[in-house]
């Protein structure tokens, strides 16, 4: 079975790409769901998944400082927030933010 994760059918991804916007799809949905949980006042589920180290790890900005992780904390809960329940919503917001990351991750470099 393949995983697609392509933000476009045409697109093609790199079999390194496919896991990590699976997981960041995952999460996404994951969150959306929790919030709205929260939202209706049922707090603190033991049973909220946390990908967060593993996709950090995954696009190479698992420093472990809390400045990334409150970046990455902010644009997962604003990219959650977009989406809709389909595939192409989801599909577009992770990648979304990926690229995010990724712009993170080259500006950080930069700066070292």
């Amino acid at each position: 079975m393949r995983i697609r994760c392509a933000p476009h059918p045409s697109l093609s991804l790199s079999s390194e790409l496919e896991p990590t916007l699976f997981l960041i799809k995952q999460e996404l949905k994951s969150r959306k769901f929790f919030n709205t949980l929260r939202t209706l006042g049922l707090d603190n589920s033991h049973y909220q998944p946390h990908l967060d180290e593993l996709i950090l790890a995954n696009v190479g900005l698992n420093d472990d400082a809390n400045e990334t992780f409150d970046f990455y904390y902010l644009l997962m809960e604003k990219h959650s927030e977009k989406i809709e329940p389909d595939n192409e919503s989801i599909t577009h917001e992770a990648f979304q933010v990926y690229l995010e990351l990724m712009i993170e991750k080259k500006k950080r470099s930069q700066t070292q």
